[in-house]
């Protein structure tokens, strides 16, 4: 039988453990098809993907916005050039990097309205913005042949500023997108040149002056330099959510060249959702993200934020962007089809598995069917062994109960003998040093007057007597018994305290050991619990005393009953020691 039911034990447990290992194997795979609905583990991320969830949020508060300035235009035929221009700027703002169309069309408006008012600055400002549009479209020919006969002679510095910024964008734009080892560089030179340009128009301070600072750096090489200008920029400053993205989109930037792919990640993550709380639908930021992300191995959030980069620069007509997002999105989808496939396998694989093993489960449970009946009856002869031990167990445990009892009572007795001796043993040293020295200075005072008497000394006599004060001599001797007092209950004060709300306890002066109230309890601990004799040893009545145990037991946070024997409980420096010790 002993044989049988080891042999049935082990059968149980290998089929234990080959069910914990299915499932578990089981849950891995479920969590692994799962996991793009897990919760998300980086902050930034979260805010990310929440800030994706409310982008329809952002884009209609812009829309609104777009209605109201769109509201505020009338077109009569002799309304002023200038007033028109200035309204339909606003809306070229709110369209410039939301949608490219409709942006293209208020530049031609914008022309229009420069070219009544035959003002030069506002035709190059008009045409300024039309090229800006181009290249944002990805209209790279078209904005190069625009700009070949664009003249910015005679115009405002601001609008020269614009002019030249733009065209250093435009250079740099062609130079990152070709990228080779010819034309890229001259490119650059040419990017720089009108950068400096647009620098030294550019009044400094502003964000204008201290980003294309950046921008130019950057390209240089210069990474630390861009760095910190754009950081300061950032710090420095209350920046709008477009101004936040592009700072940031650039500082992630330069930690990629640095190749601190964590910062560059987090800036450009900061970038994307500035982006996208502004409605920027031109923007490079998030498919960057998707870039990253996608190096990591979390594939689900790459694919929503490639997918939101994908659709935005479909809205926009960002062709450029398009490009991008075509470089980075069939790679992306192939690796979800292959991941997808892969766990289909696996999935195949383990219903394999546990079909096999729900075929040998029924094997044994036919097997464990038969032999129950006979388990059943060694069951019972257990359970009768198992009766009788408990019951043996219960009486040892019993007199084990007694024999501890009683263990405690004999060292809560030896205790207190023991702190008796040791109290005694205080006291009585006290007692005989204080008798000592009470002894000898009555018998210098004596010596004293009987001299004095015999030179009939009457006046110093009677200036010896009353230099005699008996109020601070009963303080010195009370100061003593503090002294002695700590000396054996050095936490005497701290414990008491425990015994009342914070508001309640006793804080002591500068060198005073005990106040009236705790040396009333003091002499209680000290075994003195009469009051009349507690009265009498400090000099007061015996109402007083009352008076002052009765307002300490009314303040205890203990019950009054218990109070007292609270007291008697605090134990001395020896007893605190051992039992920190046998704690």
């Amino acid at each position: 039988m002993q044989i049988f039911i080891a042999l049935f034990i082990s059968i149980a447990k290998m089929t234990d453990k080959l069910i914990k290992h299915l499932f578990t194997s089981l849950i891995m795979l479920l969590l692994a098809s799962v996991s793009f609905a897990s919760p998300y583990s980086d902050s930034l991320l979260y805010q990310l993907n929440n800030a994706i969830k409310q982008s329809a949020v952002y884009d209609s508060k812009k829309l609104e916005q777009i209605a109201q300035l769109q509201q505020s235009i009338t077109e009569p035929a002799n309304s002023d050039p200038g007033k028109q221009y200035q309204l339909h700027l606003k809306l070229y703002d709110e369209y410039k990097y939301y949608k490219y169309d409709s942006a293209f069309t208020y530049t031609k408006k914008l022309r229009r309205y420069a070219e009544y008012k035959q003002d030069p600055s506002l035709v190059a400002d008009a045409r300024i913005k039309q090229v800006f549009i181009l290249l944002s479209g990805g209209l790279f020919k078209e904005t190069f042949d625009s700009l070949n006969v664009l003249s910015v002679e005679g115009v405002s510095n601001e609008v020269k500023a614009e002019y030249y910024s733009l065209k250093a964008r435009c250079y740099y734009d062609l130079a990152d997108f070709d990228d080779d080892g010819f034309y890229t560089s001259s490119y650059y030179t040419k990017a720089n040149e009108c950068m400096d340009s647009a620098l030294s128009l550019y009044p400094q301070n502003t964000f204008e002056f201290l980003y294309f600072s950046g921008l130019r750096d950057l390209k240089k090489g210069q990474t630390g330099n861009a760095l910190l200008r754009l950081q300061s920029l950032v710090a420095s400053r209350k920046l709008s959510y477009h101004e936040i993205a592009l700072a940031t989109s650039m500082m992630g930037g330069i930690f990629s060249i640095q190749k601190n792919m964590e910062q560059a990640r987090n800036f450009l993550i900061q970038a994307s959702i500035a982006d996208i709380k502004s409605s920027t639908k031109e923007t490079s930021a998030l498919l960057s993200v998707a870039s990253i992300i996608f190096k990591e191995g979390n594939i689900k959030d790459a694919a929503l934020y490639i997918e939101k980069a994908n659709a935005d620069a479909a809205f926009y007509k960002a062709r450029l962007r398009k490009v991008q997002v075509g470089a980075i999105l069939p790679l992306i989808k192939e690796h979800m089809i292959n991941t997808i496939e892969t766990q289909k396998q696996k999935l195949i694989t383990y219903l394999i598995l546990l079909a096999v093993l729900v075929l040998l489960l029924a094997g044994i449970a036919i097997i464990v069917r038969n032999q129950v009946k006979k388990l059943k009856v060694a069951r019972l002869h257990l359970l009768e062994a198992n009766l009788k031990q408990h019951a043996v167990n219960q009486e040892l445990e019993k007199a084990n109960a007694l024999k501890e009892k009683y263990n405690e009572q004999m060292q809560q007795i030896n205790r207190q003998l023991s702190e008796a001796n040791k109290i005694k043993e205080e006291y009585l040293g006290y007692y005989f040093s204080i008798d000592t020295e009470f002894m000898a200075r009555m018998e210098k005072l004596v010596n004293t007057i009987d001299k004095k008497l015999v030179d009939r000394k009457w006046d110093e006599i009677k200036l010896m007597l009353k230099t005699v004060d008996f109020r601070k001599e009963k303080e010195e001797l009370l100061k003593n018994f503090d002294k002695t007092f700590l000396k054996l209950f050095p936490d005497f004060v701290d414990q008491f305290n425990t015994l009342f709300n914070p508001e309640d306890r006793f804080i002591l002066k500068k060198d005073q050991l005990l106040n009236t109230e705790l040396r009333i309890f003091a002499l209680i601990r000290m075994g003195i619990t009469d009051n009349e004799k507690i009265a009498e040893i400090l000099n007061y009545s015996i109402n007083t005393i009352y008076s002052y145990k009765t307002k300490m037991r009314n303040k205890a946070i203990i019950p009054k009953d218990d109070f007292d024997k609270k007291i008697t409980e605090i134990t001395t420096l020896n007893y605190q020691h051992q039992d920190k010790k046998n704690n």
